[in-house]
């Protein structure tokens, strides 16, 4: 049976990822909108769609679904950032951002609170300006919510790749 549950949580959650990124790229425009993959530390994968400038101007929204290991337990989850540039040279930019997450793993709940920081190289002197490679830093606290130890602070860094259209 908790399996069984598991198993409904881990499809809503892919449910609701697929939902917000089918919309967000049917109401795609010309702004600054990417995908992407990042990977690090923690241990897992994390797929993200960012919305330029959906937040104000300036202030882009990134919604990410991610599957982790962390302490030897498999995770999976849904987060949203808001992110701001604060220093643009082309082709690098330097951003800050925070946000929450939500994590399900082995019958427990987590609640991520984190402020970030990264850097993105744009391709651009290869003519390739819609590809970016970026490296990011995050710092916060990770609150057990339901039968679940928390971690603070929590850290992480990731290694990850955007596509921008």
């Amino acid at each position: 049976m908790a399996g069984m549950k598991r198993l409904s949580k881990a499809r809503l959650l892919i449910t609701l990822v697929a939902v917000v990124l089918a919309a967000g790229l049917a109401t795609a425009s010309a702004q600054d909108d990417w995908i992407g993959i990042r990977s690090g530390y923690p241990l897992g994968v994390t797929l993200h769609l960012g919305i330029g400038n959906a937040l104000g101007n300036g202030t882009d929204l990134r919604v990410s679904g991610r599957i982790e290991v962390h302490n030897n337990v498999a995770r999976y989850g849904l987060g949203i950032d808001a992110m701001h540039d604060i220093l643009y040279t082309s082709p690098f930019s330097v951003y800050i951002g925070a946000g929450p997450a939500i994590e399900f793993g082995s019958g427990s709940t987590w609640l991520d609170v984190h402020a970030l920081a990264g850097s993105e190289f744009r391709f651009v002197p290869l003519g390739v300006p819609q590809l970016g490679l970026f490296l990011e830093g995050t710092v916060g606290a990770l609150i057990g919510v339901s039968n679940a130890a928390s971690e603070i602070p929590s850290f992480g860094l990731a290694l990850g790749v955007n596509y921008h259209f």
